[in-house]
């Protein structure tokens, strides 16, 4: 009965919003991608079996299948640390109900069990476990196997609620979470230990109904359980005493951005937020992160494949790194400042400034991963002309498409709020912008490349982007005079939180 009210409750929060259209956009959206990825889960979990039996070294399957298990879970731990957000909910006006905490936390940790981010992998397990389990061990083992999966998925879902929880506190919990990715990677190219090896034995324990290794599982995900239940109680501790965050960064400015007045001023405001908020600093190490990774895969990597894999691989990895970081925090251009925009505006601070102040510091980041890029492209490994125009294309065009729709995000975006798949201040539009200004560029280079060539598309970008950062100045202009015909209505959709 409790549990029924609780939903009812989360219901009607969600379809009381303001932002209810908007938010309801933006997942049917997600479901429709969803949907597409779980198909091609299904799909190729038919032909899985067939795969495992040429690449491995055992003689069934589902041993390989298990082999490979950790490096599995560790893939799933990452996704679901960038893209999952906490079950959250607003405990605090129900401590004056006669309900105990525990039932309420248990309530939310009991939302894994049908979050999409724990069951996605059945689509691929499932269709194998049947194909690969049952003719040699029946039906029962499958069906546990099948069960026993998707537990351990929800305990790897706990694992990074654990993780996220301690990154809230310190920046130092970054390395737990580092650890648990690259432990098995370092066992076997390090010290020469197949964990693999070891994950295979456990499943064959399982599935002959070897008891130790139930108990020894269900005592893991019930320490797990409690764990999450602790932390979830500390947490309201600090929420109730008023406290956003226990620990905030010891960041405090650049010295040199003095120099250059308001605008440096402006961007050391940007990196304080930034290295503040557990959700944007969240995105900008993915970002920073991934454009490293990839970096030195072009430098290091033997038989590299992505050289080798044509323009398309050169023109999305190079508007995905250049561009990232001004794509993931252009989307939130005035909804970042949400929470304080009244005061803002309330100031002589100038909305001009702002909007100059996030352009040079997209662009600086762009510019920065761009002299990493020349360093292969010194090699030879890549063309140094297509990363400058790439860098311009980025900078000038699709700067100029992010910033322009930025002015139409009006959704309320809470800094403290954590998870790259968070769509909470974010709008169907600004989804579909994004997704657009990722893939139509690479598609309208991949057609005058087809009909061109490589050089004449060079130059296309390099021109059509000189043109559009010589120019920033004008159309920056622009969407600071269309924002302040609207600012109202948008000040009015930051208010609703």
């Amino acid at each position: 009965m409790l549990r029924k009210e609780l939903r009812s409750h989360q219901w009607k929060a969600f379809r009381r919003n303001p932002m209810f259209e908007r938010n309801l956009g933006v997942r049917i959206f997600m479901y429709i991608m969803f949907t597409f990825m779980a198909l091609e889960f299904l799909t190729f979990g038919f032909f899985l079996d067939k795969l495992l039996l040429k690449a491995g070294n055992y003689q069934l399957a589902i041993d390989t299948f298990n082999s490979i298990l950790p490096y599995l879970l560790t893939m799933d731990f990452l996704v679901k640390f960038f893209f999952k957000t906490n079950q959250s909910m607003q405990i605090a006006p129900y401590l004056t109900l006669p309900v105990k905490r525990n039932k309420l936390f248990d309530f939310l940790l009991r939302k894994e069990f049908t979050s999409f981010w724990n069951f996605y992998f059945l689509f691929l397990v499932v269709p194998f476990a049947f194909k690969t389990i049952m003719p040699y061990f029946g039906f029962p083992a499958t069906v546990l196997y099948i069960l026993f999966f998707y537990l351990l998925c929800i305990a790897n879902s706990l694992l990074v609620n654990i993780v996220n929880n301690l990154i809230s506190r310190s920046f130092w919990y970054y390395l737990p979470g580092g650890i648990i990715v690259t432990l098995p990677y370092f066992l076997l190219f390090v010290l020469k230990i197949d964990l693999g090896d070891y994950f295979f034995r456990w499943g064959e324990l399982f599935l002959n109904y070897h008891p130790f290794v139930y108990i020894g599982f269900f005592v893991v995900f019930a320490a797990l359980w409690l764990i999450n239940r602790r932390q979830m109680r500390e947490r309201l501790y600090f929420e109730l005493q008023g406290d956003k965050v226990d620990k905030i960064s010891s960041f405090s400015s650049l010295s040199f951005l003095d120099r250059f007045g308001v605008i440096g001023d402006f961007i050391n405001l940007e990196l304080k937020m930034i290295l503040r908020s557990p959700r944007l600093k969240q995105q900008v190490l993915v970002a920073g992160g991934l454009a490293i990774c990839l970096f030195f895969y072009m430098i290091y990597a033997p038989n590299n494949n992505l050289i080798r894999s044509g323009h398309f691989v050169f023109y999305f990895y190079g508007i995905f790194a250049i561009g990232l970081m001004g794509i993931i925090m252009g989307q939130y251009l005035f909804t970042s400042e949400s929470s304080f925009f009244d005061g803002l505006s309330a100031r002589k601070a100038s909305i001009f400034d702002l909007l100059k102040s996030k352009y040079i510091f997209y662009s600086s980041y762009s510019l920065l991963v761009t002299l990493l890029l020349l360093v292969p492209a010194f090699q030879g490994k890549i063309s140094g002309f297509l990363l400058i125009s790439l860098f311009f294309y980025t900078i000038g065009p699709i700067y100029f498409l992010i910033f322009q729709n930025a002015v139409y995000n009006k959704t309320y975006l809470d800094l403290f709020d954590k998870g790259m798949m968070n769509w909470k201040g974010q709008s169907g539009s600004m989804v579909m912008v994004t997704m657009i200004t990722m893939f139509v560029p690479v598609i309208l280079m991949l057609i005058i490349n087809a009909i061109c060539g490589e050089t004449i598309t060079c130059w296309f970008m390099l021109i059509v982007g000189l043109i559009f950062t010589l120019t920033s100045q004008y159309w920056l202009k622009g969407i600071y005079k269309r924002f302040l015909k609207r600012r109202y209505k948008n000040m009015e959709g930051f208010r609703a939180s």
